[in-house]
């Protein structure tokens, strides 16, 4: 092994042990006890089994398995495991780690033959599965001269992804990325490890040809310009980093041709994107958009929330350089055995932005006290499928999200949860007439897109920062939201008018020790202070709802403004104070 500084051996170990006593982590999140080996069916979250196990994949439903959210079954099945338990065999030699994860890849495909059951129902699940396989297969030193049992696996897995390719890529996301990841690496590591299997070969090399060609033209069409990624989500943002990353480790391994200059520089921005996103000292960021709890193909001990070891790769990859001084983010560098020297930086530093293409901008504050603060607006400008988050503005503070968004839950909650988490309310912006800002079409779908009436420029004025933007939607409701900082003071103006009943202006807060006094809210990291130029007609505070992990839900407070008919003009004037919470 290159170098043990930065791996926390014994978290890793507990970990495993953890997994030796079957108990398995969810979601980054929550451990389950669901046996060695595990269930691989079960739900254990409410207990329930999937019966229709042996079933084609093609005749079981998404949303209406009768165990709830189908995601808690895959999770099992991606095959996170796998690194937990080859890490830890690879630190202390112990067989019992090995035999485990031999035991249960061999129970997984008795318990789950070719294409029968939940597990075999999405491609990109089964392109995730394999490439943590063949990730560990890496990692214990067994991926060039593999067992029989591992080549079937792999070559079962492709046959499964290839036919319906077409229908991940369709979907314009993280689906066709991952597929054709699956079938690039899977293809190319074929290709040299069984050279006198002429079938095989005949396979691999269309599995590996096919996932470059899609590989170039989902990265091509996928990330913009600028780095914005189709799925406006900063989760499945660091899952397309996580695939590429993996994707350029095993070209680099196999010898292969370099992709396309396009190919790097989209890496590339896309890389810097997530850099900007991200704090510095905690490896967190807004959690902006859908959040599933992936952490793929993770050589790293640190949490789902850090996402240091994906940018921190990402830039060593694709920009040239570190983003973030040694530290515990650097492990997976040991497991890959890549060398790093200490110089190697990137150049890359946080700054104010505008990102057009994607619709986001950022703003850096630095204050005298040593102190800083930033913003991000999310604002319409959308090329791919839109969520209801239009004018959405998170501010964090000395790395905490005083202002932040509410995250995903689940993708098959029950009710009020399901339209809770997936609606304008769950966001840091105005909700017209206690709807969404578009016309949900079905579960992942809006019509009516908005399109922004104005985008403002980034402007310096009297030594603070200037942002503006709005929209108009399909009923006439108009927002026009500036956002603007000097030192310690962040003032957030919005103007509405064109609706019916009502308008309501939601400040999602951190957990801290809020009190509302007459307009202002207090805090121990903040003051909020409301005035408008009409009559408030609801002024309050109440409680709220977060996911910061897939599947968990903790309450929060939120600040609620309601005004009613005609134009408006609310003003949200903050000050920051010290303290974090």
């Amino acid at each position: 092994m290159a170098n043990i500084d930065n791996i926390n051996c014994s978290l890793i170990i507990t970990h495993a042990d953890r997994l030796l006593e079957g108990q398995l982590d969810y979601f980054s999140n929550k451990f389950k006890l669901v046996g060695s080996p595990p269930n691989w069916f079960l739900n254990p979250f409410n207990g329930q089994y999937l019966k229709a196990s042996q079933r084609h994949w093609s005749r079981i439903n998404d949303f209406d398995t009768g165990v709830g959210d189908i995601k808690v079954i895959w999770e099992a099945s991606r095959f996170t495991w796998t690194l937990i338990l080859a890490r830890a065999f690879r630190l202390t030699g112990d067989q019992s780690y090995l035999e485990t994860l031999n035991a249960w890849i061999g129970d997984w495909t008795a318990k789950n033959p070719v294409n029968a059951g939940p597990n075999w129902k999405c491609g990109q699940e089964t392109a995730i599965r394999m490439l943590q396989v063949l990730l560990a297969a890496y990692i214990l030193e067994q991926a060039w001269d593999p067992e029989t049992s591992l080549i079937r696996f792999v070559t079962e897995h492709c046959c499964r992804i290839e036919p319906t390719i077409y229908y991940a890529i369709a979907q314009d996301n993280n689906h066709g990325v991952s597929e054709a990841a699956g079938l690039f690496i899977a293809g190319a590591w074929l290709l040299r490890i069984a050279p006198d299997n002429r079938s095989l070969q005949s396979q691999a090399k269309r599995w590996y040809k096919k996932g470059r060609y899609w590989l170039e033209n989902r990265v091509n069409k996928l990330v913009e310009k600028d780095g914005s990624f189709s799925q406006y989500s900063l989760n499945y943002h660091r899952v397309l980093l996580d695939t590429l990353n993996l994707v350029e480790l095993w070209r680099r391994e196999l010898q292969l041709t370099p992709f396309s200059r396009t190919f790097y520089n989209r890496a590339q921005a896309a890389t810097e994107w997530l850099f900007q996103m991200i704090e510095p000292e905690s490896g967190d960021g807004p959690n902006l958009g859908a959040n599933d709890g992936a952490k793929l193909f993770s050589l790293c001990s640190l949490g789902y929330r850090d996402f240091r070891p994906s940018v921190q790769l990402g830039t060593i990859l694709f920009c040239g350089g570190r983003a973030y001084p040694t530290g515990p983010w650097d492990e997976t560098f040991s497991w890959l055995n890549l060398s790093i020297q200490p110089k190697m930086e990137s150049g890359l530093s946080r700054s104010s932005q505008v990102f057009r293409d994607g619709g986001f901008v950022t703003m850096h504050s630095d204050h005298d006290d040593g102190t800083s603060a930033w913003g991000m607006i999310r604002f319409p400008n959308f090329h791919f499928r839109p969520g209801p988050n239009a004018l959405h503005f998170d501010l964090w503070f000395q790395g905490c999200n005083l202002l932040r968004d509410s995250g995903t839950y689940s993708y098959n909650a029950n009710e009020p949860w399901q339209n809770y988490f997936g609606s304008t309310e769950s966001h840091n912006t105005i909700q017209f007439d206690g709807r969404d800002q578009m016309p949900k079409l079905s579960r992942f779908l809006y019509g009516a897109w908005l399109n922004a009436d104005s985008v403002g420029e980034l402007v310096e004025i009297n030594g603070g920062l200037f942002w503006e933007g709005g929209y108009t939607d399909f009923k006439g409701c108009h927002h026009k939201r500036s956002v603007f900082f000097k030192g310690a003071m962040w003032y957030v103006q919005d103007e509405v008018e064109g609706f019916e009943d009502r308008a309501v202006l939601r400040w999602r807060l951190a957990p801290d020790n809020w009190e509302l006094q007459n307009n202002k809210c207090k805090g121990d990291l903040g003051d909020l202070t409301i005035s408008t130029d009409k009559s408030v007609k609801r002024l309050e505070l109440v409680q709220g709802w977060e996911s910061r992990f897939y599947y968990e839900k903790t309450p929060l407070s939120v600040l609620e403004v309601e005004v009613g008919p005609g134009k408006a003009i609310i003003l949200t004037s903050i000050r920051l104070k010290g303290g974090r919470a």
